[in-house]
């Protein structure tokens, strides 16, 4: 249960001429709190060879389900001179554990009160976490409480002293989301292409068929797509305007390059995988492969599969780390395969 009755208690015991409603702040969106399937945009950053946008690095809104936030407070108030007159009727200047766990400390008012005698425009905002042990990470620890646990409490907690007031234009701090999600959302937008093959024997005018029984050699033009020559592609996310920084890193790897066609299949070392044919080159350390049977019945050629498979694994600024779902990637081309005979001349 939200513990927002100090909230309700002011409406009713401050004066309304003192209580005008609060002019929303640009920024300020009630996304409705509540547990579950609650979830907010948060701006991460990705870097990485895998991130999006080609690996330079790119920040973008993701959808993630937060353990901590600030949401508006609610309630018709903003004149904090007032708030702070009401606050010491009501508490008589004490500063108990359970006047802070009700109302909070007197400080937050005090401030409030500075700030808006200066000339700020304030909006009030109240913390969210579905653990209390959450708030001391979410950078709101308490002096009162010894910067432990603001309040005992069974998860979740709603901690009504952690409320703020926040200057036009000041950033409200970004949602608290976990790591482990986090790597989540990195593995999902990680830039892995789809292999681009290219081979050699091309036998001209027969549609640049390649030969039966001869090696036929394959290699990647877009070595990203096997990860280079150490097979990994690696991606690093971290929450923009965190109060305390929050980061996963997540990265791939892949066995290399796997052909499959009617008949066979082989799979390629990435380092394999990337030699291109050239002129006498060595069928030793090549990714070769020979076709036993020429390609008649098949319109176009044998449908060969070429395909990446990828283990994936985090680590992240809380210490942990495991594994993700794997990732794949698969292309089919058709190459036809001609029998010797049928093209050599007379």
């Amino acid at each position: 249960m939200r513990r927002l009755t100090w909230l309700a208690a002011a409406a009713a015991t401050v004066p309304l001429a003192v209580l005008a409603p609060i002019g929303a702040r640009a920024d300020q969106v009630d996304p409705g709190g509540g547990q579950g399937g609650y979830s907010v945009s948060v701006q991460v950053h990705f870097s990485g060879n895998a991130a999006p946008g080609g690996g330079g690095g790119t920040t973008m809104a993701v959808n993630l389900h937060p353990v901590c936030w600030w949401e508006p407070a609610p309630g018709d108030y903003q004149n904090a001179a007032a708030m702070l007159e009401w606050y010491d009727g009501v508490t008589g200047g004490v500063q108990t554990r359970g006047i802070l766990s009700t109302y909070g400390p007197r400080e937050d008012w005090e401030d409030a009160v500075a700030r808006e005698e200066a000339g700020q425009d304030l909006s009030w905002y109240k913390a969210f976490c579905y653990d209390p042990r959450d708030y001391v990470d979410y950078g709101l620890p308490s002096s009162e409480t010894g910067d432990t646990d603001p309040f005992d409490g069974v998860a979740p907690t709603w901690e009504s002293y952690l409320y703020r007031a926040f200057g036009a234009g000041e950033p409200i701090p970004a949602p608290m989301v976990t790591p482990d999600e986090l790597a989540e959302a990195a593995r999902d937008n990680m830039e892995i292409p789809d292999p681009e093959i290219d081979r050699n024997p091309k036998v001209h005018d027969t549609d640049d068929a390649t030969l039966v029984g001869l090696p036929t050699f394959f290699w990647v033009t877009n070595p990203a797509s096997v990860g280079g020559a150490e097979g990994t592609r690696f991606i690093r996310a971290e929450v923009v305007g965190a109060g305390a920084a929050v980061w996963a890193e997540v990265t791939a790897t892949t066995s290399g390059l796997t052909l499959a066609w009617p008949g066979g299949s082989r799979t390629c070392a990435p380092e394999v995988a990337l030699k291109s044919y050239t002129q006498g080159m060595s069928e030793n350390g090549a990714c070769t492969v020979e076709f036993q049977h020429a390609s008649t019945g098949y319109p176009g050629g044998y449908p060969v599969a070429a395909s990446t498979a990828w283990t994936a694994a985090w680590v992240g600024s809380d210490g942990g780390g495991g594994a993700l779902a794997p990732l794949a990637n698969e292309v089919t081309e058709l190459i036809p395969v001609a029998e010797v005979q049928n093209i050599v001349e007379p």
